[in-house]
């Protein structure tokens, strides 16, 4: 049997590794992809809490998360176990993971006060559960290799696989959930997050097994706030890296969390969902699997402009492109998902560089610490899409499982008495005998 004590201080990157990270990611973003994206519509349209008070616990949960993420950062730095430091939380987090998403997506009859404060709790535990091994996992590669190129190859083929399986989430998820809950929506949430937690559980224990750490921990430093905040603070290329993905995947997950709505009422059919998620994936694919290509070619730095006016440019015409013509929506909401898949490996790939110039601009590596500035800025992205979501079917005044009567005359979606069926599900034309 292969020395873990070994395999943690020496040793080169095996294919193996590379996939055991890969594997991983795919658990975990099996399990963020339904968290991240079908949480706000499970409380709204499910769970009877309004928008705009779902989209403040998802907010005020991220100020948090300010804490919580760095925190974790300097614990899984200071963990010393035979296993390394960052591996073993995909071993300590696999059961919890699988209790707090559950919980997250369970409909208990409480009254409406207490509907807010059960949301509110379950969804700061899932919060912290997340970040317990979401830090870990993407502090890994810096610690299974100083090689900036092997690094970058490894964050791409995990975000290749990580991407793929947050959209087939998106894909599986309502045709899953109405399967599973036979007509109850609340039933089929809660089974879905069951079955896809063990699935994602297992997937880190898989990661964990395959993974090795190589890179020398340095002697664990007595924490201090002062030296933590230099490493974060004199990291200029850190810093500006943070606020350009707050910028960019704020918005993203804007548009993430509308999408349900979007397509269920204005495109006019709830199973659709399904299909524009499929629409994205290879889109978001061939960004990911470009990454590598055109960062030689434009450089990290030049290639991450390029992917940002890309984004914007195209989410621009879309927007005057609507919603009449759906080929058109589908062939624009392919073209507005590709920057995306190249923002992801040029993210984390630009986060992970920075560790070396904080290590010679301060005389610290802390590895986790800087990590831990990606997922923290990734939950506050998913706190200005989730609190701007919420803000925004209220100032609609957003009414769950009501058709807007302005899409047809009288209110009403047409009957195609050809086929016998609406263009909508049934909920939305009573007037059909």
């Amino acid at each position: 049997m292969e020395n873990e004590n070994k395999g943690i201080f020496a040793g080169t990157v095996k294919r193996r590794e590379i996939a055991g990270h890969a594997i991983a990611g795919v658990g975990q973003n099996l399990i963020f992809g339904l968290w991240s994206s079908y949480m706000l519509v499970f409380f709204t349209d499910v769970f009877g809490i309004a928008g705009g008070t779902a989209g403040l616990i998802m907010m005020f949960t991220r100020i948090w998360d300010a804490v919580n993420d760095p925190m974790m950062g300097v614990i899984a730095d200071r963990t010393r176990t035979r296993w390394g430091r960052y591996r073993p939380w995909l071993l300590f987090m696999a059961f919890p993971i699988i209790l707090f998403l559950v919980l997250n997506f369970s409909a208990p009859q409480f009254s409406p006060a207490g509907k807010i404060v059960y949301a509110a709790i379950t969804y700061v535990f899932m919060s912290m559960a997340f970040t317990a091994v979401d830090v870990p996992y993407w502090t890994l590669p810096a610690a299974m290799t100083q090689d900036v190129g092997k690094r970058t190859m490894i964050y791409t083929v995990s975000r290749t696989s990580t991407t793929i399986s947050s959209l087939i989430v998106g894909i599986i998820a309502i045709p899953l959930v109405i399967a599973l809950g036979g007509g109850d929506m609340a039933r089929g949430y809660f089974i879905a997050a069951l079955a896809i937690g063990i699935l994602g559980a297992i997937l880190y224990l898989c990661g964990f097994k395959l993974v090795r750490e190589h890179v020398t921990p340095p002697p664990a430093e007595k924490f201090n706030f002062s030296g933590a905040a230099q490493v974060i603070i004199q990291n200029k290329p850190l810093l500006l890296i943070l606020i350009s993905m707050l910028i960019a995947f704020g918005l993203s997950f804007l548009r993430s969390n509308l999408l349900v709505y979007w397509v269920q009422y204005n495109i006019g059919s709830l199973e659709m969902v399904a299909v524009f998620n499929l629409i994205s994936l290879p889109a978001m694919i061939l960004g990911v699997v470009f990454t590598p290509l055109l960062t030689k070619k434009l450089g990290q730095k030049g290639l991450f402009i390029f992917a940002c006016v890309w984004g914007a440019i195209s989410n621009f015409i879309f927007f005057f492109v609507g919603y009449g013509n759906v080929t058109a929506a589908m062939v624009m909401f392919f073209l507005t998902s590709i920057p995306t898949g190249l923002l992801m490996v040029l993210v984390s790939s630009m986060i992970a560089n920075t560790i070396e110039y904080a290590e010679w601009k301060t005389g610290q590596r802390r590895e986790g610490l800087i990590s831990s500035t990606q997922t923290f800025l990734a939950k506050v992205c998913i706190a200005i899409g989730g609190g701007l979501s919420g803000l925004v079917l209220t100032i609609v005044n957003y009414q769950p499982n009501t058709y807007p009567a302005s899409r047809y005359p009288g209110g009403f979606p047409p009957y195609h008495d050809s086929c016998h069926r609406c263009c909508v599900p049934a909920r939305y034309y009573s007037h059909v005998v």
